[in-house]
């Protein structure tokens, strides 16, 4: 056994190897040791110490992963009992640089981890400790399986602002085929499925619902509505279902049709979410009476497709709009005034719609940078006081506009650097090289893109099909 501990602390010899030293250090490790030493023995002690204790998990990275996984193995939800504690400082320290050569154990180590916190009512452990292995990671805009783990845990544990850390940095980039072998390297353990991306971009997308960055959650949630394939699912429905609000809740109208999608499944899309279209058209108007009826006709679907909180936002985004028209007819108005316009349609009851709610709604606009105006009493006394609300005039607003403009120019750099180095990753891919040959011994030196395999298509810019059928739709793409 001491044997054993002195091989698994032997490696790695130093702490500032190069990637290619270290390469050949821990395929030594696996060769020689972890992949051909018995579990059991991974699990045992040196006097009364356990082999984990006597590693460092931010140096001896490949060793800790195999012993810690190595006792969950063995001991299943008894392990992680005792040893919860040290996956989460594991996520925490990890040498991401060493990760890459134990791949499948380091996934089933996460998700057994992340399991067990939330079958013990405490998912805001697994989103602390996946936050920081995230964002450990050697490239975090690249989706990883603890992409879709972090979003749900953070949607069990309402932890919206914590998620943001994550769900802030763009996803651009997508692991190798599960079928990929470089080298002598298996890098299984590190693909993610189809429904797993799609999921994720549900997932964040509900979570920017909880901050309502409504220009954030409204991006995510059409990256799925348009995600390419053969037909449609059921995440990309109830994506398509929330797409339509929050695009209310973001420019105060329904999404116009999206070009990339096929007629066919904007047919679908609008059958199966018609109530959503029909409350929205009713939100356009801007009458109050006919989108309140409206509202109370389509409760029961939004409250069974659980979108009953996005739509009651909605409504208070309906009573806003309608506030924020009345600066373009007057300068002031009074509060008990604006009141009287019955613009509530939230059908909460109490005092919703007084006066009094009324300047506490105009207020909580005011300091969110929705309107630009003031609130001014007539008196000092409550009771007799008169409120009255004076809208500003554009230079303000046009400040604001232009700090907005600023912020969106340094993301579009971002975002252009991203594709930049996209399109270099994919020139020198295998699979786009491959089909640069066969489709240059096919069409005398230039390739076709009618020329392209269905897989190579979707994986590059593919889009709908003309045969999608809703009958393709699978039962198992539940969003949760």
């Amino acid at each position: 056994m001491e044997q054993l501990v002195a091989t698994l602390t032997h490696y790695p010899t130093a702490q500032n190897l190069s990637d290619v030293e270290l390469d050949q250090q821990c395929k030594e490790l696996l060769s020689g040791c972890l992949n051909n030493v018995p579990v059991h023995h991974l699990t045992g002690a040196v006097g009364d110490r356990d082999i984990l204790s006597l590693l460092d998990p931010g140096i001896n990275t490949l060793a800790y992963l195999f012993v810690l996984c190595a006792k969950l193995d063995l001991g299943g939800v008894a392990a992680l009992q005792t040893d919860w504690r040290n996956v989460a400082g594991f996520l925490t320290s990890y040498d991401p640089r060493q990760i890459k050569y134990g791949l499948k154990e380091f996934r089933r180590t996460v998700e057994r981890f992340v399991q067990f916190m939330e079958g013990n009512h405490k998912p805001i452990v697994a989103v602390k400790a996946l936050k920081k292995a995230i964002l450990r990671s050697s490239n975090p805009s690249t989706f990883s399986f603890m992409h879709l783990l972090f979003a749900r845990a953070c949607l069990k544990a309402n932890c919206f602002r914590d998620a943001l850390a994550v769900l802030d940095i763009d996803v651009f980039d997508f692991p190798l085929s599960k079928n990929y072998m470089e080298g002598s390297q298996d890098i299984r353990g590190s693909e993610v499925s189809y429904q797993d991306v799609l999921s994720y971009f549900l997932y964040g997308a509900m979570l920017y619902h909880g901050v309502k960055n409504w220009e954030r959650a409204f991006d995510l949630i059409q990256t799925a509505v348009i995600a390419p394939g053969s037909g449609l699912s059921k995440i990309q429905v109830e994506a398509y279902k929330k797409y339509v609000l929050t695009g209310l809740l973001l420019n105060g109208k329904v999404p116009p049709t999206l070009k990339s999608l096929s007629p066919n499944a904007v047919r679908i899309y609008r059958t199966i979410a018609r109530a959503y279209e029909t409350f929205g058209s009713a939100f356009m108007t801007r009458d109050a009476e006919l989108f309140s009826k409206e509202a109370a006709l389509t409760a029961d679907t939004f409250a069974q497709d659980g979108n009953s909180g996005l739509a009651q936002q909605c409504m208070e985004a309906f009573r806003h709009q309608q506030i924020i028209a009345l600066k373009d007819t007057y300068v002031t108005l009074g509060v008990d005034e604006i009141a009287q316009k019955k613009f509530d349609v939230s059908g909460r009851g109490g005092d919703a719609g007084s006066k009094e709610e009324t300047e506490r709604v105009i207020l909580g606009m005011i300091e969110r940078g929705q309107i630009k105006a003031t609130l001014s009493h007539s008196s000092p006394d409550p009771a007799a006081s008169k409120t009255t609300v004076s809208f500003a005039g554009d230079a303000t607003a046009d400040a604001v506009d232009g700090l907005a403009l600023e912020e969106q120019i340094m993301r579009i750099v971002s975002l252009s650097i991203q594709v930049k180095s996209m399109d270099r990753k994919m020139g020198i891919s295998n699979e786009y090289l491959q089909f640069l040959t066969r489709a240059s011994k096919g069409n005398g030196g230039f390739p076709s893109l009618m020329q392209m395999d269905p897989e190579i298509l979707d994986e590059y810019g593919g889009g709908w099909g003309d045969d999608d059928d809703m009958d393709e739709m699978q039962d198992n793409d539940e969003p949760w």
